[in-house]
């Protein structure tokens, strides 16, 4: 009687081992790429100089995006930027010098990406903001509302840009204006890298 047991036993945990080795043949377990999707002060998706402004030398850098070239356009002046997607998301786009021939800048509006303190779109505050990381900020108007874009100098190379929250009617410009319990509850709704110049 024991044997049969201990038969039995073994002939339930051999059936049982032959199910999930069946499952794991029909439904491979992909191993997803490794994105970069960290933005800072030292660059943004890998990125962390001004690379010509064509797909083939981001490609090189950013090799886990989708990279694609898009019609573009700031204040009615069209142009070719450079997407980087992950799936369905475009989590970067890179936008060209004044010559068009390298990289300015790199910006996010993706809550896939991270900032150098954690920061997520869309979830982040100015109130949470490291102080010495936004101590120059300008008013700026953001998706036809009130905003500002801050960094730690007028020359900064990383920018958080806020939004208001909706409703505000106070003033919005200079900075200076904008009532600080409205600052502190600001969405972070952009990041922006701008490359050193080459």
């Amino acid at each position: 009687m024991k044997r049969l047991v201990i038969a039995c036993a073994l002939a339930l945990a051999a059936c049982g081992q032959q199910a999930p080795q069946q499952e794991q043949e029909e439904f491979p377990v992909v191993e997803a790429p490794t994105y970069d999707s960290s933005i800072g002060p030292g660059g943004a998706a890998g990125i962390t100089n001004p690379l010509p402004m064509n797909v083939d030398a981001v490609r090189g850098v950013a090799a886990h995006y989708i990279v694609a070239e898009v019609d573009d356009q700031v204040e009615g002046e069209a142009f070719q930027a450079i997407t980087l997607s992950a799936g369905d998301e475009e989590v970067f786009r890179i936008f060209p010098t004044s010559g068009r021939d390298r990289i300015h800048s790199i910006v996010t509006r993706s809550p896939q990406a991270r900032g150098p303190t954690g920061d997520i779109v869309g979830v982040a505050t100015f109130a949470l903001a490291p102080a010495d990381q936004v101590r120059f900020c300008n008013a700026e108007i953001v998706d036809g509302s009130a905003g500002f874009a801050c960094s730690t100098a007028e020359d900064g190379n990383f920018w958080r840009v806020y939004q208001v929250p909706e409703g505000y009617d106070g003033p919005s410009e200079p900075f200076d204006a904008i009532d600080p319990d409205v600052l502190h509850d600001s969405t972070l709704v952009e990041m922006r890298w701008v490359a050193p110049r080459a």
